[in-house]
């Protein structure tokens, strides 16, 4: 276990804001954790960070940041059906995961490649992308409650998934408890997910998971910065669903455009909000050292290595005011803000 007071989290996160953390913990076992958590002289509130990816410290962090180093795999064998059990620490970096089960044939997670962030945050956030999101495949979460130490299992049917949402996102249960391995079912009966970005066209006929893999991180260097170059937290606001009659609005604003959307329910329709970024005329924005990518307009980055959370919060605002001056609609963040 290593233990660092009045630390930067710069580079704790992908975005590369500076803050200060009263106190910052990396553990190595579950009962460094749970000693951690029962003893009073750590700085509360606790907050668990897997890879930092996803979070945009608006200031200073006055209790203890948790940090997992156990690591780890455990895959069963292949059941009759051709579906695989496979448990994974919650600290293993997800795209590592992604990796490993393309290249044993293991299908299920390869349109997820490149997504940065840990397994047990996949979890929280149920990260999407082509066409899948980790939620399909989840099947158990373990958990230990961070006021009891107690160990607790979620079932798939628990975790109440939905876009870019678990359990552990609602206010009840956010921050209570923390992930310790994630659980999946995937497949090695081979199964593309290609009606996405054009992903038939790149892999071919008969593609392997390695292929599919292969595809989609080409897909996203083209379209999304390196967060070791250029600090992001990804996509930093979810796609909003709207009405169809909203959206026939919309439409009507663009008689020789087709608006791109995803049907996603008998009267609700999901719209990039990339797309809303654009229309509304925020891709040039820009807010002391926080832009939007060149290529991606939902993703704020920190342009120069120097840009606050004053600049990140009020380029975010104004964002969110355009679009819903321009569209009646407004975005909500992906980005969890602390």
């Amino acid at each position: 276990m290593t233990t660092l007071y009045n630390t930067d989290v710069r580079d704790f996160t992908t975005f590369g804001i500076s803050a200060q953390a009263a106190c910052v913990v990396y553990y190595d076992s579950l009962d460094e954790l749970r000693r951690v958590l029962t003893n009073n002289t750590f700085p509360r509130p606790f907050k668990h960070l897997g890879a930092g990816s996803n979070m945009l410290f608006t200031g200073n962090f006055e209790g203890t940041i948790l940090i997992s180093r156990i690591a780890g795999c455990r895959i069963a064998d292949a059941a009759a059906d051709g579906s695989v059990l496979v448990a994974a620490s919650a600290g293993v970096v997800m795209d590592d995961l992604c990796r490993d089960m393309a290249q044993r044939g293991i299908w299920g997670l390869e349109n997820l490649s490149g997504i940065p962030g840990t397994v047990g945050a996949s979890a929280v956030q149920n990260v999407g992308a082509y066409g899948v999101e980790a939620g399909d495949h989840i099947v158990q979460v373990d958990a230990i409650d961070a006021a009891t130490g107690e160990h607790r299992v979620f079932t798939h049917d628990m975790m109440q998934f939905g876009y870019r949402h678990s359990i552990f996102k609602t206010d009840a249960m956010r921050d209570r408890f923390i992930i310790t391995d994630v659980h999946f079912r995937l497949t090695v009966t081979p199964s593309p997910r290609l009606d996405y970005a054009n992903l038939q066209s790149i892999v071919g006929e008969n593609p392997t998971a390695s292929d599919m893999r292969g595809a989609v991180i080409s897909i996203r260097d083209t379209k999304l910065p390196d967060p070791a170059v250029t600090g992001s937290a990804g996509s930093f606001f979810k796609n909003p669903v709207i009405p169809q009659e909203h959206f026939k609005r919309i439409e009507a604003m663009y008689p020789d455009t087709r608006v791109p959307h995803f049907i996603v329910g008998d009267d609700a329709v999901k719209v990039p909000a990339a797309w809303l970024i654009d229309k509304a005329g925020c891709k040039t924005m820009t807010e002391g050292g926080a832009s939007l990518w060149r290529t991606q307009p939902l993703v704020i980055v920190n342009t120069d290595g120097h840009a606050t959370s004053t600049d990140i919060l009020t380029l975010e605002r104004r964002i969110i005011d355009a679009v819903h001056t321009r569209f009646d609609i407004t975005l909500h963040p992906e980005v969890e803000h602390i």
